[in-house]
C-alpha cells in the first residue's frame, strides 16, 4: 500500500479516536447534568440526544459509575431504580463536572433559552421549568457577518481597516481608519475597541453601526500627528497593550445602600456574597467604567433614586468618580 495513504489512515483513524473521546467525554457531562438538575436518566436520554446506539450509552453509564467510584471522594452518584427503570440521583451525588452543574451556569443557559439563543447541542435539558422574564431582552441588533468576522481578521492579525460608521450625530456613514483590538458587551450592545487615526485615539464603537469594513490588508501602524500644542509630532501606539484605558482596572467596592434598613442590608450582603466588613470587590477596566455604573445604576445621577430602587452603592465613590473623569 502506498505510504501517503497509509499516514494518511493513520491520521484519520487518530482523528476519530480524539473524536469520539470528545463525544464521550459530552455524554458524561450530559449523565452529570440531568442527574444533578432532575435527579434521574435513562439510557433513552443518552440515544435520543446524541444519536448513539443502546449499547453506547450503557458503556456510557458504565464509564460514569467508574469515575464516580475512583472520584476522591470515592461515591455512587446513580443507582438504577429497577421499578421505574432509569438510574436515579443518590444521596452521596456530587457532580463530577462542577462547572456544567453550577447554579449559575444552569441559570444561563435556561436564560439563553427562555430568549431563544440556547444552542440545541448545548441544550442538556430534561425538564424545564417555567420562565419569565421582567428584564428588557437585548433586541437581535442587525450586525452583518461580513463586517463582524473582517473586524476579528483585523484583531487577530493586528491590522488596520476602513469602517464606514453610522453616528449619533451624522446622517451618512463616516469613513474610518481604525485598528481594533477587542470586543466588549455592554448589557445591550456589542462593541469594537480600536484606535482611530482620524481622531487619534481608542474608541468604541457600536458593532451594529459599522456597515461597512473593508478587509484587513495593512498591518496596523503606529501614528503620527502634529502636537495639538505645538511641539511637533506626536507618535503613538495603536495596538492593544497601548490602551492604557483598556489595560487599567478599577476596583469598584460595592456595599449594600446604607439608607436601607439593617435587615435589608444583611439580605444584599448575602445575596452579593459581601465579605464580613459588608463589601465586595468588583474589578472593571477603565474603559467599560461609564457602561458598568449605568448597569449597576451607580452614576451620579441614580443617587436620587429611592433605595429600594438602588440596593447597591460605592463605598470608593469619590476615587471611581475621578477615574471616570479622568483622573488617576
Amino acid at each position: 500500500m502506498n505510504r501517503n495513504i497509509k499516514e494518511n489512515d493513520s491520521n484519520i483513524e487518530k482523528d476519530n479516536r480524539s473524536y469520539n473521546k470528545w463525544n464521550q467525554a459530552r455524554r458524561l457531562e450530559f449523565i452529570d447534568f440531568r442527574l444533578s438538575c432532575d435527579g434521574r436518566i435513562n439510557r433513552k436520554d443518552l440515544v435520543d440526544f446524541f444519536s448513539i446506539s443502546v449499547p453506547q450509552a450503557s458503556l456510557d453509564l458504565s464509564k460514569y459509575q467508574e469515575m464516580v467510584e475512583n472520584s476522591d471522594p470515592p461515591r455512587t452518584n446513580l443507582k438504577y431504580d429497577r421499578h421505574s427503570k432509569v438510574y436515579v440521583r443518590t444521596d452521596d451525588f456530587k457532580p463530577l463536572f462542577p462547572n456544567v452543574c453550577s447554579p449559575q451556569s444552569y441559570l444561563n443557559d435556561l436564560l439563553n433559552y427562555a430568549q431563544g439563543d440556547l444552542n440545541q447541542s448545548r441544550n442538556f435539558f430534561g425538564f424545564i421549568p417555567n420562565v419569565a422574564l421582567a428584564t428588557f431582552c437585548p433586541p437581535q441588533r442587525n450586525i452583518n457577518s461580513e463586517v463582524l468576522f473582517n473586524i476579528v481578521n483585523a484583531i487577530r492579525t493586528h491590522k488596520a481597516v476602513h469602517i464606514a460608521y453610522r453616528s449619533l450625530k451624522t446622517i451618512n456613514p463616516a469613513d474610518h481608519l481604525v485598528a481594533p483590538h477587542g470586543l466588549a458587551f455592554d448589557g445591550l450592545r456589542w462593541h469594537v475597541r480600536a484606535y482611530c487615526y482620524d481622531h487619534h485615539g481608542f474608541r468604541d464603537y457600536v458593532l451594529s453601526r459599522i456597515v461597512h469594513c473593508a478587509i484587513p490588508e495593512i498591518l496596523a501602524p503606529d501614528d503620527r500627528f502634529p502636537d495639538p500644542l505645538g511641539n511637533g509630532f506626536r507618535e503613538v501606539g495603536t495596538s492593544a497593550e497601548d490602551d492604557k484605558e483598556w489595560n487599567e482596572f478599577i476596583d469598584l467596592i460595592l456595599k449594600a445602600n446604607p439608607d436601607l434598613p439593617e435587615s435589608a442590608r444583611r439580605v444584599v450582603e448575602f445575596d452579593y456574597g459581601m465579605e464580613e466588613n459588608g463589601t465586595v470587590c468588583y474589578p472593571c477596566r477603565r474603559a467599560l467604567l461609564f457602561y458598568v455604573l449605568q448597569w449597576l445604576r451607580l452614576t451620579k445621577a441614580d443617587a436620587a433614586l429611592p433605595p429600594e430602587q438602588r440596593l447597591i452603592v460605592l463605598d470608593n465613590e469619590s476615587e471611581v468618580y475621578r477615574r471616570l473623569a479622568g483622573g488617576n
